[in-house]
């Protein structure tokens, strides 16, 4: 079976395949195993026009990770418009070595929650084909958002609900384990709960406290992106509603998908809210919402942040 690892934007999900990559590399060197990691972001994101043909998007990158590395990085746009990769040649390529195929931020492929879309279901068939269906061959990919392990599924054509496991990334503990990864004891409980426990936002609130002249820590690009794509659809009543009852019951169908990527994803495909990203999103619905229902919710959120204990900070 697959494997994904779904989580917030900024969450670390890039950053914790890219460590699995390096791990099972060092672990496997020698035994004649490829372990190619390719990302849909950073330095190799994808030209637009690439969501048209993305067998291609991807064997493109997996001949661009198969380069020699030197002391100089290879820059892959150069690659890209010099190179021509095919499928056949990546293949051919592999032969019949066994095989760990990483991929980052598969959400980035437009239509992989579209389920009508010809290209990725001709994606999907390529994976399961060469990556997949055979002894020693292993496919794990992370996304933003849960729905595109449920939609890679079913372009893979599986009799089995769960061909996609999605598997939970670690979230901080307790608050010891937090003080002691991040060196920060003026963290506290409330604040990792603010961030959804989740380790880089956690670990970019504290940098952003460190060096307040920064500004690029805790980006908010993409949830105003996401924020502004709601409002473009429409926010009703019933949207505001069904949003607030994710947050007791966790449905991810009850969730404008464009806010799926400003929440965790649970291993029961159950969403969690992240206070940080959710309560600006509240207070800009209640901004163009037919009525008020979230500004004292949000209130509720900001106390609980900003409030004491009785015997101190904790």
């Amino acid at each position: 079976m697959a494997s994904g690892h779904v989580r917030c934007s900024r969450g670390g999900k890039t950053r914790a395949l890219y460590e699995l990559s390096r791990v099972l590399k060092e672990r496997l060197r020698g035994d004649d195993v490829a372990v190619i990691y390719i990302s849909l972001n950073d330095q190799s994101s994808l030209i637009n026009w690439e969501s048209l043909n993305p067998i291609d998007a991807i064997c493109r990158r997996i001949a661009f990770a198969a380069l020699p590395r030197t002391e100089e990085e290879p820059d892959f746009d150069r690659f890209a418009e010099e190179v021509e990769v095919s499928s056949m040649a990546i293949v051919e390529w592999l032969g019949a070595s066994p095989r760990i195929l990483l991929i980052d931020e598969l959400n980035k492929l437009e239509g992989m929650t579209d389920p009508g879309n010809v290209a990725m279901e001709g994606l999907a068939t390529f994976l399961k084909k060469h990556f997949l269906t055979k002894k020693q061959q292993y496919f794990v990919f992370s996304s933003h958002v849960v729905s595109s392990s449920y939609q890679l599924s079913r372009f893979m054509d599986s009799r089995c609900k769960r061909e996609v496991i999605i598997r939970e990334l670690p979230l901080i503990e307790n608050l010891i384990t937090a003080w002691n990864s991040f060196n920060y004891l003026q963290l506290n409980a409330r604040q990792l709960l603010h961030y959804g426990c989740v380790p880089a936002l956690v670990y970019q609130s504290v940098c952003a406290v460190l060096d307040p002249t920064n500004d690029s820590y805790l980006p908010k690009m993409n949830r105003e992106i996401a924020i502004m794509k709601c409002v473009q659809e429409g926010v009703t009543d019933e949207v505001i509603e069904q949003l607030l009852g994710s947050f007791l019951h966790g449905g991810p169908y009850f969730v404008p998908p464009a806010l799926l990527q400003l929440m965790d994803t649970t291993s029961d495909d159950e969403v969690r809210w992240i206070p940080y990203n959710m309560v600006p999103v509240l207070r800009e619905f209640d901004n163009v919402g037919p009525r008020k229902y979230s500004e004292t919710i949000c209130d509720c959120f900001d106390f609980f942040l900003k409030s004491k204990a009785a015997c101190g900070d904790s």
